[in-house]
């Protein structure tokens, strides 16, 4: 629990871009993906920073080459606070446990 915490609370995070999920898994020249992902920043520093990173999207479904794209923003700040309590609360809770245990005599 105390990893999964720790990974939950430190580890960067994608965001998918609006507009749904990608048409296919693959982004090619004829085909590119619909909606990309975005990468924000570890929950570590986007919680207390500005983590708003931009792409440019196809306006178009089933977009072909060539298409015209505009760019979309995403702000990443309010996901990773709450990645960042729920880090912090699993390992707070396991660490807590443990000590329950061991007080115990467990």
């Amino acid at each position: 629990m105390v990893l999964l915490g720790i990974w939950i609370a430190a580890a960067p995070f994608a965001r998918p871009l609006p507009g749904g999920a990608p048409f296919s898994f693959e982004s090619t020249p004829e085909v590119p993906l619909s909606t990309p992902e975005v990468a924000c920043r570890t929950p570590l520093i986007g919680a207390f920073g500005v983590d708003t990173p931009s792409a440019d999207v196809y306006i178009s479904p089933k977009p072909v080459a060539g298409d015209p794209t505009m760019s979309i923003t995403v702000e990443c700040g309010g996901r990773a606070r709450f990645r960042l309590v729920l880090g912090s609360t699993l390992v707070v809770v396991a660490v807590g446990l443990v000590v329950l245990d061991r007080r115990r005599g467990g």
